[in-house]
């Protein structure tokens, strides 16, 4: 049987995690989502979504409403979990070599995050119920006791996890535990995840139909069809002379915007705005994806569209390739796990000249880093980064982490 056969089973009472009982108690506008077409909800990240590191947008809009809700000072939507969420608390708490205080029932996902970066674990004890075999909510007393028993000039602690509740549901006071280590000047990183989560079948299922999908001959054969349909459109688009790059990926077009005296971003606000969503927008280029969906409708809908373009653009003769000021061979000046890591303070970029960078500017898309972490913003890169910005909104009047010196 496969997985996505077994999602249809019935059983007579979910009562277990997720605790929407398969569907049943899920927010109403999510199920209404939901009954769209499979895979209609899918979008990447469009300028009016944006995504949960983005100052503007719906999600961070969306994540700035909940943090004044809450009174907190942010507040980040996680897409892997809790346990990747705990895990980059983990991280953000400790350096490598550090000591984090926790307790014995901590989940796996904090094991895991402390042995893939080297941070060491000081386990504490908890009150034990022998009618129950459960763990105890924590007290302040208990928590008094275990700093009690801390050697601290010894074992020095970036910080303290506690659980609160624990997977069977009981919970304590958190404040005066939180008071108690605040008073040590220790972090706390409560998780409060268990039972928010899931492996989220839907996902594993998807993950199999697709493999067996391409593992199909019928399916794999109508794969073969959209990919000669492909290397069709850019024949006849090529014929009407639109300014086309060749790449070995069939399933891309990429239309050199330049050529026509257009940039990429001009373009791909102008196929936006008419509803034809585009890939990749650069300085030359503009990429569109099509994908193995049927795109008969593509053709006519470009040219139409393409032209419209060339009529209500203004053209620029001045339009160069933004070279790139990396030399052959190059690696940080600082190793980018220290300088990650290290003391840092966060100023505008027009700043930044010569200072060591301890942040990765990474526009999306592509989604691939002009600077990272420990590397030297000297003239070169500086004006390189500050052209990037001419066309791309994430990097106007951004800050940058530089390390402190």
């Amino acid at each position: 049987m496969s997985i996505s056969s077994f999602l249809t089973k019935k059983f007579l009472k979910s009562l277990f995690f997720p605790a929407h009982n398969r569907g049943a108690a899920l927010p109403k506008k999510l199920v209404k989502l939901l009954k769209n077409p499979p895979g209609y909800w899918d979008l990447p990240e469009l300028p009016e979504i944006g995504s949960p590191l983005s100052q503007s947008g719906l999600i961070a809009k969306s994540q700035r409403e909940f943090s004044d809700k809450f009174g907190a000072k942010g507040c980040f939507f996680g897409v892997n979990g809790a346990s990747g969420l705990i895990q980059s608390a983990v991280i953000a708490m400790a350096n490598p070599g550090e000591n984090i205080l926790m307790p014995r029932n901590v989940h796996i996902s904090v094991i895991k995050i402390c042995a893939m970066q080297n941070i060491n674990p000081i386990f504490f004890d908890l009150e034990f119920s022998t009618i129950t075999g459960h763990y105890k909510p924590i007290t302040k007393i208990w928590l008094e006791n275990v700093f009690k028993k801390l050697n601290f000039d010894e074992n020095k602690i970036a910080g303290v996890i506690l659980v609160n509740p624990s997977y069977h549901g009981y919970a304590g006071d958190l404040e005066p535990l939180i008071d108690c280590c605040h008073q040590k000047n220790l972090p706390v990183l409560v998780d409060e995840a268990h039972g928010s989560t899931s492996p989220s079948s839907l996902l594993l299922s998807s993950c199999e139909e697709s493999i067996r999908d391409w593992l199909n001959k019928k399916s794999l054969s109508k794969y073969q069809k959209r990919i000669l349909e492909a290397k069709s459109i850019y024949k006849k688009l090529i014929q009407k002379n639109i300014p086309l790059i060749e790449t070995q990926d069939p399933l891309k077009i990429v239309v050199n915007t330049s050529k026509a005296g257009i940039d990429g971003f001009t373009a791909d606000n102008f196929f936006y705005r008419n509803g034809l969503i585009a890939e990749l927008p650069e300085m030359m280029t503009l990429t569109f994806c099509l994908g193995f969906g049927n795109q008969k409708d593509f053709l006519n809908l470009f040219e139409k569209l393409w032209k419209k373009l060339l009529l209500n653009s203004k053209k620029s003769k001045s339009l160069e390739v933004l070279r790139s000021p990396f030399k052959l061979v190059q690696a940080p000046e600082i190793e980018i796990g220290i300088a990650w890591r290290s003391k840092s303070r966060s100023i505008p970029f027009s700043q930044s000249l010569n200072k060591i960078s301890g942040d990765i500017i990474c526009p999306y898309p592509p989604g691939i880093p002009l600077l990272v972490p420990g590397e030297k913003i000297d003239i070169d890169r500086f004006n390189w980064i500050n052209n990037q910005s001419l066309c791309n909104k994430d990097l106007v009047n951004f800050n940058i982490r530089v390390l402190e010196t």
